[in-house]
């Protein structure tokens, strides 16, 4: 993405500053009332970058790298079935979800989060959010990766992926997040999972459909291939309740979702189309 906007805006005061503070200390100290307006403008843009940098990129979003455009084509079955303007669109959604998240590397050499997991994770988000105005869900803003499965407050044992709503918070493996993202057919993908939950919470009143039925969970499995135990093992927690799993198969099998379960298919359809 290079130089952030509001680093740019906030160039030329903070050049003003620095020339009068050199003139003021090899020339005239009279001169130093003249930094001040640059110091309060820099500072006013320090300040509010975040908004700026917003109102900036919500008008102009930055492109991708040509390595990330790449992965999608190759590995996002979502990505590819929409048109060149869909492309275009979710691209962008994925640049912005990108700027809008609060990412906290934890356990990472320098932490430092590789740039290609915060990208595959917006993916999810922005795959779930694609047809809604707001693609942002601004309740659950934070989002803490780990490189490998970790013990939290909540669950003190290994674990690939948590939501824990009073934080408004999502916890990841990336370890789990990207072999889900190159073997969709095969791993279970919890960074989908999490963002599922997440966005069954952001929006209550939606119709979601009722999956309180016993054969549920054979439905699910017919549908993917998966059982309950491979969902439950990739994601390191029992009790996993059925929806964010559906919501799951419906974006990664969707042809195989409306040919065995069309009801709930046509219920997830007027959800998310």
């Amino acid at each position: 993405m290079g130089q952030l906007f509001a680093n740019i805006l906030a160039l030329p005061f903070v050049a003003g500053a620095l020339l009068f503070l050199y003139l003021t200390w090899t020339h005239d100290i009279d001169l130093a009332p003249w930094m001040i307006p640059f110091v309060l403008m820099a500072a006013v843009i320090y300040i509010f970058s975040p908004q700026i940098n917003w109102w900036w990129y919500s008008r102009r979003p930055p492109e991708l790298p040509d390595g990330l455009r790449q992965l999608l084509e190759r590995f996002s079955g979502f990505y590819r079935r929409l048109d060149t303007a869909g492309k275009k669109k979710f691209r962008d959604r994925v640049a912005l979800y990108t700027m809008a998240t609060d990412w906290t590397p934890t356990a990472w050499p320098e932490d430092v989060l590789p740039p290609d997991v915060q990208f595959v994770l917006a993916t999810q988000a922005v795959t779930l959010t694609f047809h809604r105005p707001e693609f942002l869900l601004e309740k659950f803003e934070k989002i803490i990766v780990y490189p490998f499965p970790f013990p939290s407050p909540e669950y003190q044992f290994a674990h690939a992926s948590e939501l824990f709503e009073p934080d408004g918070c999502l916890l990841f493996s990336a370890e789990q997040v990207m072999k889900a993202f190159v073997e969709p057919a095969a791993w279970y993908n919890v960074g989908l999972h999490e963002f599922a939950k997440a966005y069954a919470l952001s929006y209550p009143a939606d119709a979601f459909p009722d999956l309180s039925e016993p054969e549920a969970w054979q439905h699910l499995e017919t549908i993917s291939g998966m059982s309950r135990d491979h969902v439950e093992a990739v994601i390191g927690l029992a009790g996993v309740e059925p929806l964010p799993v559906a919501i799951h198969h419906y974006f990664t099998f969707p042809q195989r979702f409306k040919d065995v379960w069309p009801e709930k298919a046509a219920a997830l359809e007027r959800v998310f189309a």
